[in-house]
């Protein structure tokens, strides 16, 4: 067999576009020929068959990588042009062969001309299933760090393009031994006990004064909530949407957690707080089929949010207003719709002129003030 047929039967039976000259084609080459490698020309009869299929626009040298400092040089990875007439039968056959783990490659078998580009993410991944079935880890990894090890970048499996791959191959991050690492919010603890068992109760603030004030007025006895607190959150607007998992880290023995949301009344607050009930909905439904929770944990405690509906009435009873300083029309009613389905229909009565004469409360309307002669303020009707 001449060495450059050798050659085409290798590049042909390859699965991957991009080959590398040594690894991918001349070990291959040497293997296939034996002891007629010397008579076919050795090295430098290699070389040549490689420019020649380069130059017939078989392969095409990927520049960047390198040369291999042989005489005559080759280049380190050269790209195949093309695929003979659609034949995709060794991608198959080694999707079939070459794994060993429960994962589920059925549609990179019916679509093989998308296996190439994920192929080592693949192999890695199969790769470290087999060897956590065998020896767990005792202590999991974040997503970015088990990320940044099976693909080569840290944040592939957290984005949409690694969600999906996982859906496809039918494995979880739970699969894999990894948890997020949530964005923290900022907060503080009461002393409040949480007993063993227990709900643990939070307050959810939009904004920094109202923090500050609440942390105060708490802290020195002024001020008690109905319920009481375990933990005053500072929500900063729409940050709390991607950080509120972070409660797990906070409070990780709760049996449950009750979130009481209170922000500025205007459709950016309530649309805030709309869809935080949302998104913890959802992403909770979520967790219970792929762990989201430090490892160990057995179930996912239920996390709850409500307006604090009391705090918004004291909003509305100060009186004061300001007009609407930006155009929140894009806030439409179905996005306020969860947050209005758990108050009562009286708040909206109230709430409806005001945003109809294009007014809006915020929450430092509640001054420190107000708050110290109340004595206690409830969080939730009765």
């Amino acid at each position: 067999m001449k060495m450059e047929d050798c050659i085409r039967k290798v590049i042909d039976s390859f699965p991957r576009k991009v080959l590398h000259w040594d690894t991918d084609i001349r070990n291959p080459v040497v293997g296939r020929l034996g002891s007629r490698w010397d008579e076919a020309g050795g090295y430098e009869a290699f070389a040549a068959a490689l420019n020649n299929l380069v130059e017939e626009n078989v392969l095409s040298p990927v520049k960047s990588s390198g040369l291999n400092g042989l005489s005559p040089p080759l280049a380190l990875r050269y790209r195949k042009l093309f695929l003979n007439d659609g034949d995709y039968s060794a991608v198959k056959e080694e999707i079939l062969s070459a794994y060993s783990s429960n994962m589920d490659l059925s549609s990179f078998l019916r679509s093989p001309k998308e296996y190439d580009k994920y192929r080592d993410i693949l192999m890695a991944i199969d790769h470290f299933l087999i060897e956590v079935k065998n020896n767990p880890p005792a202590v999991w990894d974040t997503i970015n760090e088990r990320s940044f090890a099976l693909t080569g970048h840290e944040k592939f499996l957290s984005s949409h393009k690694g969600n999906q791959l996982l859906k496809r191959i039918k494995i979880s991050l739970q699969d894999l031994c990894c948890v997020p690492a949530p964005e923290p919010f900022f907060f503080w603890a009461t002393a409040l006990p949480l007993l063993p068992g227990e709900k643990a109760f939070c307050l959810v603030v939009e904004n920094k004064d109202i923090f500050h004030s609440l942390k105060y007025l708490l802290g020195a006895g002024i001020l008690k909530t109905t319920p009481e607190i375990h933990l005053l959150i500072y929500g900063e607007g729409k940050k709390i949407l991607n950080s509120w998992s972070f409660i797990y880290e906070c409070l990780p023995e709760a049996a449950g957690y009750r979130f009481f949301y209170f922000g500025d009344l205007d459709p950016e607050g309530v649309g805030i707080c709309a869809d935080l009930i949302s998104v913890v909905k959802g992403e909770v439904d979520t967790m219970h089929g792929q762990l989201s929770v430090p490892a160990g944990k057995r179930c996912v405690p239920v996390v709850e949010v409500q307006p604090a509906e009391p705090l918004y009435n004291l909003l509305l009873a100060t009186g004061k207003s300001r007009p609407m300083d930006s155009d929140q029309t894009r806030i439409t009613w179905q996005r306020m719709k969860p947050f209005f389905d758990l108050c009562s229909p009286t708040l909206l009565d109230r709430i409806a002129p005001l945003w109809d004469s294009n007014r809006v409360i915020p929450q430092e309307a509640l001054t420190t003030s107000m708050l110290a002669a109340k004595g206690c303020v409830e969080l939730c009707l009765p």
